[in-house]
């Protein structure tokens, strides 16, 4: 037990980052250090390793070494990330399983996200492993996160269903699930939201007999 956790400590490093910043609600990170996470893993970063640590869903590409994170202002420390972007940050231990890669157990899925959950999803959307089509919420896309970030989406999900709720208004994520679940002919519905969405529609869906997943909060 003391081996297990020292073993994170002994893996701490500073490494160098590149942060673009879309807008003043979103960070992109970009990482190059040797490590290329696998899809479905996050990574905890640090401004200072003694203070706050912060897990982030790892966004890696098929193609490109490294990977990203998708950090959207949710409080003080991701507020001054996004507005004094450092050179540096330090991370520890090695990628750990985050999301699941359970679209495997199917073989079509939908996968639902709002806002900054976008980010979790890439990856999954990248790998093309399965069928998929992506139902997104959030606010003015391609002004909270850039052109570049949605065209890679659509170039990977070119069907995907990008609800705008600066224009639109926040729609009722259940019935666009299950819309998108019928209309995809798909086996499954995985959510990325907030806890409060998440519950919802994983929730909706079971009810109506369609398997859903979502973030359990354990811990």
């Amino acid at each position: 037990m003391t081996f297990s956790i020292l073993l994170p400590w002994l893996r701490l490093r500073r490494v160098p980052v590149e942060i673009k910043t879309p807008s003043n609600h979103v960070a992109l990170l970009k990482f190059n250090y040797g490590v290329t996470p696998f899809a479905g893993s996050s990574m905890a970063i640090s401004r200072s390793p003694l203070m706050e640590w912060h897990h982030f869903a790892n966004v890696p590409s098929p193609t490109e070494p490294g990977y990203r994170l998708t950090v959207s202002r949710a409080g003080d420390w991701t507020g001054r990330l996004i507005d004094d972007k450092p050179s540096h940050l330090w991370v520890k231990g090695i990628p750990t399983a985050g999301v699941a890669n359970i679209e495997v157990l199917f073989k079509r899925v939908v996968y639902i996200a709002t806002g900054s959950g976008i980010g979790p999803c890439i990856p999954h959307l990248l790998a093309k492993k399965l069928p998929m089509l992506l139902v997104w919420s959030t606010r003015d896309p391609r002004k909270t996160y850039g052109d570049e970030l949605v065209d890679e989406i659509l170039e990977a999900q070119p069907d995907a269903l990008i609800w705008d709720t600066d224009k639109d208004g926040k729609p009722d994520m259940v019935q666009l699930a299950y819309a998108a679940y019928k209309a995809f002919d798909a086996e499954a519905v995985i959510c990325i939201s907030n806890q409060k969405l998440t519950r919802q529609v994983v929730y909706g869906m079971e009810s109506r007999g369609i398997p859903a997943f979502g973030a359990i909060w354990d811990s």
